[in-house]
């Protein structure tokens, strides 16, 4: 009788947890609920766990969780056949539950604290919404050309045409800094703790840059990845800890936080990422050859840059294809129909031949904010 209410219970407790997860997916279509929630509760647990994950600064409890829950899988199936083996069927049935009822705590966990970020209100960054002459392109292009070089004059590089290698506790913490004009109540005024992970020789391969797992706080960074590439990755993990889970809101974020930095280091980070969206601008397609003319030229440096980066990564591709299979399905899963392909959802521009306008993309929009503020 005490081996089979055993048994009751945790089938209850494993009911509760599905029952839980199909209230929380009813709860994420509605756009004004996950927004009320996002605010409350999920802030509330976010900001603990920010704060517990920060008291451990060097190791990350992610991939140390990840750790425990494989080697806790081997010992119960252990203990599972042994039982079967003996026939004792109600203690090893008991046992084998305890697989699921771990797994289900833990996507539990992760849906309270992420998944109703997938389908928040819009998220508010200052895109430049008015008309762009074309006048005013050279002079747009110009502007962030000659603070690419400047970025470049301040930088040391290797010979590889990468970035000096630069602390990732200093990265950090000038990421921190520059998130500091991010003030909007939308976003979670805490941010999450930066570390290093041990397993970025297996990450590089799946070539997967940087990995937040909200329960805990905790923003994980692949430190084999390109160091032009960490300040982005380091400001995009980070984007996810303040209540931002779009991959494309999160990369734009990166972006904008980036730009706007002081440090030449960051922003050359984001003009690595994201100034072919003005070069695409000042071209022939845009540009007469008089306007083209005056445009200022680039340090042979950020060719070098870019270049070596898509060199970096050809060399690292073992698993690429599973790790895009389990994002895109992820992605999916949580209410973004464009998979994988989201990510670069906000660098789509178009030009209108009819009228001969610029329909700018998201992140050109976020240049042109910075140029006319400035």
């Amino acid at each position: 009788m005490k081996k089979a209410f055993g048994l009751i219970r945790r089938l209850f407790y494993i009911a509760a947890l599905v029952a839980f997860l199909v209230v929380w997916q009813i709860l994420k279509k509605n756009p004004e609920t996950c927004e009320k929630l996002m605010r409350g509760a999920v802030r509330t647990y976010g900001k603990a766990s920010s704060f517990l994950s920060g008291l451990v600064p060097v190791i990350s409890l992610t991939e140390a969780l990840f750790v425990f829950l494989v080697l806790l899988f081997f010992v119960i199936m252990i203990l599972v056949v042994s039982a079967f083996v003996k026939k004792e069927y109600f203690k090893g049935f008991g046992r084998f539950l305890i697989i699921p009822f771990v797994a289900l705590s833990v996507i539990a966990d992760y849906a309270f604290s992420c998944e109703l970020a997938y389908n928040r209100e819009e998220m508010p960054l200052p895109y430049y919404e008015n008309e762009v002459s074309r006048e005013d392109y050279v002079n747009v292009y110009n502007y962030f050309a000659d603070d690419l070089n400047a970025c470049i004059s301040e930088l040391e590089f290797e010979e590889s045409g990468d970035l000096k290698a630069m602390p990732l506790t200093d990265i950090a913490s000038e990421v921190k800094k520059a998130y500091e004009i991010v003030t909007d109540p939308y976003f979670h005024p805490y941010i999450g703790v930066v570390k290093g992970m041990l397993s970025s020789v297996v990450y590089r391969e799946f070539q997967i840059t940087g990995v937040t797992f909200n329960p805990l706080g905790e923003a994980n960074i692949n430190t084999l990845n390109t160091n032009v590439d960490i300040p982005l990755t380091v400001a995009h993990e980070l984007a996810h800890t303040k209540g931002v889970m779009r991959e494309d809101d999160a990369n734009q974020l990166a972006f904008y936080v980036c730009l706007h930095s002081e440090n030449p280091y960051l922003r050359y980070s984001a003009y690595a990422g994201y100034f072919y969206q003005l070069q695409s601008i000042a071209s022939a397609s845009y540009l007469t050859s008089e306007e083209l003319s005056q445009c200022h030229k680039v340090e042979g440096q950020y060719n070098k840059t870019t270049s070596y980066v898509v060199s970096y990564w050809k060399k690292h591709q073992l698993l690429t294809k599973i790790s895009d299979f389990i994002n895109d399905m992820y992605i999916k899963s949580s209410g973004v129909e464009e998979g994988t392909k989201s990510y670069a959802g906000g660098t789509e521009y178009e030009f209108d031949p009819t009228t001969n306008k610029l329909i700018p993309s998201l992140y050109q929009k976020l240049f042109f904010d910075k140029y006319y503020h400035e």
